[in-house]
Order: C-alpha cells, then sequence, then structure tokens
C-alpha cells in the first residue's frame, strides 16, 4: 500500500489513501496504487453516467422459474494492474465450483483483460476447479468491455440479477479498492459500450457511496439488500456507511487497509455462499464471517487487522449520538480547547508513523476524551455515543488494541485542521455526504480548526 511517511509529506500531496494490499503470502508488501485526494474524489459525486445514460443491460443468461432461498451477486471491479484481476479470477473459479440448489448466485467481473467483462450464472456445480463452465454473457450485445465503476452500469447489474432471480433474500458482495467516504471501485480502462476509451472528462476516478446509494436505490425500486460483504478497504467508515440507511440492513467491512489471500478472498466467500444456500438469516451470516476474519489474531495472514458486522438500521441512533457529543465539544471549546486539540492530535492512525489517513476510529477518540478531560458532560455523551455504536456493532474485532473498533469517521490530520484547504474540504465537498449534511460532526471540526488558527498550541523547548 501506498503511505505517506510524514505529515510534511501529507501537506505536500493532499491526503491520499492506499489502495488495498496484496497478499502478503504471494509477495513481500509492494506500494500500492494510490487513490485520489478527498479533496478531490468526492466532488467526482456529480458525476452523470456519461456514455452510460441510456444503457440497459441485456445478458443473454438462463433466468429464474422457482424462488429459491436466496440470491447473491458478486460485483467485481478488478480491473487493475496488481492482484485483484487474478484474485477474482480465482474467486469465480472457486464460487463455479458449489451448489447451486438453493441460491441464486450470480457473478460480474472486470478483469485487467480488454473485452472480458463478463456476468456469470453460476448455474450448477463445476468439478474441475480450474475451468468456468457456467452459463456467462456480454451485459449486452456487442458489449464486451464496460466502465465498471459507472452506478448506471453497477445499477444495471444489480437490477437486472434481482429482478429475474426471485428470492427471499438478497445478497451483494462487492471486491475492488476502497477509500472509506471517498468510495469505491477503480477501473484501469474505461471505455464506452462502442469499445472506445473514454475521454478524461469521463474517466470516473470512483464510485462514491452517494452515488453507490443512488445505483442501489435505481436497481432496488423500494427493495433493499440484506446484507453487503465490502471485499474492500477501509469501508468501516461511518460517512460511508451511513449513506446506505434506508437501503441496506446489514453491511461488512473493514475500517484499515485489507489483504488478499486464502481467508479473505476464498474461504470467507465460499462461507458467504453456503449460508446463503442453507437458509441463514442474513445478520447471522454477517456475524459469521466477521468471526471468519480472525482480525484479532490473524491480522494481515488471514487477510484482516480488523473487521466489523455492522446493523445500518442503528446508524440513525449512533448519529443522534455523534451530534450531541459534537456539538458538547463544540460548547466546551472556549474553556477545554487545548485539552480537545491535545485529545484529538493523540488519536493514532491504523500504521505506525502514519499520516497518511484522513479516518481514525470514533471509539479511540471517545478513548482519548475519558483518558484526557474530566468533565462530567464530555463524558456523559463519550458514554452516549458508545453505547450507540454498541447497538449498531453485531461483531467487531481487530489487531489494534485501543487503535480501532471498527468504525472510523473523518479526522483529518494533525494541526492540518486548521489549512484552508481542509476548511474548504469541510465546508464543501464533505457536504456531498449524508452523513455531513444530517449530523454535526463537521461544526465539531470546524470549531476546534477556528481554535487550532487562533490559539497556536504551544512550543516547548528541550
Amino acid at each position: 500500500m501506498s503511505v505517506l511517511k510524514s505529515l510534511s509529506a501529507v501537506l505536500a500531496s493532499a491526503l491520499f489513501l492506499a489502495s488495498c494490499a496484496a497478499s502478503p503470502l504471494v509477495s513481500p508488501l509492494q506500494p500500492g496504487r494510490a487513490l485520489s485526494s478527498p479533496l478531490q474524489a468526492l466532488s467526482q459525486s456529480a458525476f452523470s453516467a456519461g456514455a452510460y445514460q441510456n444503457f440497459q443491460a441485456q445478458p443473454q443468461l438462463p433466468v429464474g422459474k422457482e424462488p429459491r432461498k436466496a440470491v447473491k451477486l458478486t460485483y467485481m471491479m478488478a480491473d487493475d494492474e496488481g492482484h485483484q484481476s487474478p484474485w477474482s479470477r480465482q474467486m469465480l473459479e472457486m464460487m463455479d465450483d458449489l451448489p447451486q440448489n438453493q441460491v441464486y448466485n450470480l457473478v460480474f467481473r472486470d478483469g485487467n483483460q480488454m473485452g472480458d467483462s463478463r456476468l456469470y450464472y453460476l448455474q450448477e456445480a463445476d468439478t474441475d476447479p480450474k475451468t468456468v463452465r457456467a452459463p456467462q454473457s456480454v451485459l449486452a450485445p456487442g458489449v464486451g468491455e464496460v466502465q465498471s465503476n459507472n452506478p448506471a452500469v453497477f445499477s444495471e447489474v444489480l437490477k437486472w440479477s434481482l429482478d429475474r432471480y426471485p428470492a427471499q433474500y438478497k445478497y451483494l458482495q462487492i471486491y475492488t479498492h476502497g477509500g472509506g467516504l471517498m468510495g469505491i471501485g477503480t477501473d484501469k480502462v474505461q471505455t464506452a459500450p462502442s469499445g472506445q476509451i473514454l475521454p478524461a472528462t469521463q474517466q470516473q476516478k470512483m464510485l462514491t457511496p452517494a452515488l453507490l446509494n443512488g445505483a442501489m436505490r435505481q436497481a432496488l425500486r423500494g427493495r433493499k439488500l440484506d446484507l453487503v460483504y465490502f471485499r474492500a478497504c477501509l469501508m468501516g467508515n461511518l460517512e460511508a456507511l451511513y449513506e446506505l440507511t434506508g437501503t441496506v440492513d446489514y453491511a461488512l467491512a473493514s475500517e484499515d487497509v485489507s489483504y488478499s489471500v486464502e481467508n479473505s478472498n476464498i474461504t470467507m466467500t465460499r462461507m458467504f455462499d453456503d449460508m446463503a444456500g442453507q437458509g441463514v438469516a442474513p445478520r447471522e451470516i454477517a456475524r459469521q464471517l466477521a468471526i471468519q476474519a480472525n482480525a484479532k489474531n490473524g491480522g494481515k495472514r488471514q487477510g484482516y487487522t480488523t473487521l466489523a458486522a455492522f446493523d445500518l438500521n442503528q446508524l440513525g441512533g449512533l448519529k443522534t449520538a455523534v451530534n450531541q457529543l459534537a456539538n458538547v465539544l463544540k460548547a466546551k471549546m472556549p474553556t477545554h480547547g487545548a485539552q480537545i486539540r491535545a485529545v484529538y492530535l493523540s488519536v493514532p492512525g491504523f500504521k505506525e508513523n502514519n499520516e497518511g489517513y484522513f479516518l481514525r476510529d470514533f471509539w479511540a477518540f471517545g478513548s482519548a476524551l475519558l483518558e484526557q478531560i474530566n468533565d462530567p458532560q464530555i463524558e456523559a455523551a463519550v458514554l452516549n455515543a458508545r453505547r450507540a455504536q454498541e447497538a449498531a456493532t453485531i461483531h467487531a474485532r481487530d489487531s489494534f488494541g485501543a487503535k480501532a473498533n471498527g468504525l472510523s469517521i473523518l479526522m483529518p490530520p494533525g494541526t492540518a485542521l486548521a489549512e484552508d484547504k481542509y476548511r474548504n474540504y469541510l465546508l464543501k465537498t464533505y457536504q456531498e455526504t449524508r452523513f455531513a449534511r444530517e449530523s454535526a460532526w463537521d461544526d465539531f471540526l470546524l470549531a476546534l480548526s477556528d481554535f487550532m488558527r487562533s490559539t497556536p498550541a504551544p512550543v516547548f523547548e528541550d
């Protein structure tokens, strides 16, 4: 993964996030392709469907006739120059071998070969682990390559899959690069339906949470997804997950970088498919997958240093609790500003010496407040927020101790919060997230920024 080594590098490069990492079992960890700056990426949420404005999915596949226990779409935006394209192929070959009696199992894969964008219907188990014999189709006649991170393409694939395969439960697994509130999904070769490479003005950097939710809603048309498994980095983020409330019941996500290894990509995908076919309830599937991640003890060799399962129906209560905490901290700024600043600066990132993330663990922020500030109102607000987070968390494990407890929130690094570019981000681009518009978290960050600008931190001489 790409990690900025110092705060000065962050300020010079404007907050790059790392892409999801390759398997440490296959090769030594190499720097991944960095995702865009959050100051730039979220502005993409106004991006239109572009060349896919009138695109309709028309795959030539057998359709379901009788209702089954579940329908599951695995959507792989894996057109990259690194590990995701070959791993996505391995995942497809494994799923093709599974019994499909009680689940309608579909896989969309866009790998790194030109013309390989395909939708697969895994109709029956294949006995050969290195072949894929399931029916497959391009998304529309003559369209062999698509812009897979385009919201219109994603929405059409999801809608077509759910409309034609009736089932009690509706599941989605997404395998791609992730960036928390920046969104998900990269695509190295972005083409129009005609096959022509799209101009730079129509290149989609990523699918922001707002675009993702809008695409889901357009596909669902009043229905809900029972569970979404984000097999992507950094999506255990409050802003990203809150965007999906009312659209998705349960979600499984990591607030840190995740790794492509046997457990995360193959074992957990197989478990998901098996439990879906057995009719296991969505909440329990999410819980069991979070346990299987073995994030506390296994770490990156199991694919996750942190993973949590969430009940998104409870995030409204957490948002209300965050509002209360934010308003208390804002009100305390005149008397406790120096302490609040010290707390904010003390909250660690997930990696040693890493100021590259603009996300921090929300629980760790609460821990620092309780440890460093003796104030009954702040204490009450922190404890209330913790109860709300516990209500929204089905299962969470991590290998970071006090540094993480499953859910991140926007916290621009260090004293950079006082810089004009971060303030402008909070005032403009951050407002494109539903959480920013409906919460007071941005008000707290701006109040702290005001304090940092008006009251320089003390400098201690050696």
